[in-house]
């Protein structure tokens, strides 16, 4: 059984973390200072060991396979200054993310009006072909309790693709995608992308880490997108998509597709978007149109 260490500051994110790896079978210890109340019962009961790395001369140490670095970049911390004296394997969470889907079909979504909603579409409609996947968030997916979710026997990692932009963008940018979906651009000054062009240029490395034969999935009403996708190598497909048709009735709005209509509690045309990015996306997993559409005749109680 691996053992790991996470250095979690008390971020809850971390605390989730901890826990999908204990599911996974990994034994974990959990920086637990700053972790109370319910998140600290519930690490107990998962049997995760709420403790600071032990120090250099305690045997404990030989037992850790690697350490998990906090989001938070804190290179002077106490707990990663005895983990490098130890020689520890040191992890960010996009290495770790990287290594754990490594042989895994990867998906990267980047949603940033709407995190996760795309990745939401496409989770609930694997689901339902029990067809399973990993999935690695950083904001909430819609409709979903957990936010990571890691395994051994999944052939499909999801995974969001801006939620780590001001932690380590190279790491980030390792996660070299099969499938790169792109809804919007949406920049804010940060640490790390102090200019838009800077901001531009790391999703054009993102596109440029593609993996051989993938494909980029993009918003074709966003100009910037479509310049991207005019500069693929010619290895990659650019899928572009618009928003979806719809028909307006006096009670509803309903989707039309090839298999008939489909009723949508929201027809705005960023979710029309995201519908079909997330459809595209399941052709190239193995789930159809039709099967596609039945995530949202669930919704109405049509399953």
């Amino acid at each position: 059984m691996k053992k790991v260490h996470i250095i979690s500051l008390g971020d809850t994110y971390m605390f989730r973390l901890a826990v999908a790896l204990r599911e996974k079978g990994y034994s974990v210890s959990c920086s637990g200072a700053d972790i109370m109340g319910a998140e600290a019962d519930i690490l107990r009961e998962k049997d995760i060991l709420l403790a600071d790395l032990q120090p250099i001369n305690d045997p404990f140490k030989e037992k850790i396979d690697f350490v998990v670095s906090p989001l938070q970049s804190v290179s002077d911390h106490p707990e990663l200054i005895r983990a490098k004296e130890s020689g520890l394997l040191i992890l960010s969470v996009p290495e770790l993310v990287l290594g754990m889907a490594k042989d895994k079909i990867r998906l990267v979504f980047c949603n940033p009006r709407h995190p996760n909603r795309i990745m939401s579409m496409v989770l609930k409609a694997l689901r339902k072909q029990n067809m399973r996947c990993d999935y690695v968030a950083l904001n909430e997916i819609p409709g979903q309790e957990k936010q990571i979710s890691l395994s051994y026997d999944a052939r499909i990692s999801l995974l969001e693709g801006d939620a780590f932009l001001e932690e380590k963008p190279l790491a980030h940018q390792q996660y070299k995608p099969h499938i790169l979906i792109m809804s919007d651009l949406l920049w804010h000054p940060t640490k790390t992308h102090s200019t838009f062009e800077s901001y531009v240029d790391f999703w054009r490395g993102m596109v440029a880490s593609i993996e051989r034969d993938g494909k980029f999935i993009y918003n074709q009403n966003i100009p910037l997108l479509q310049d991207l996708a005019d500069t693929v190598r010619e290895d990659i497909t650019a899928v572009p998509y618009l928003p979806h048709p719809i028909v307006r009735t006096d009670d509803n709005i309903e989707l039309e597709t090839r298999y008939g209509r489909v009723p949508v509690t929201l027809f705005d045309e960023e979710f029309l978007g995201d519908i079909n990015a997330a459809r595209l996306a399941c052709r190239h997993l193995g789930v159809n149109d039709k099967e596609f559409y039945a995530i949202f005749e669930c919704i109405f109680g049509n399953c």
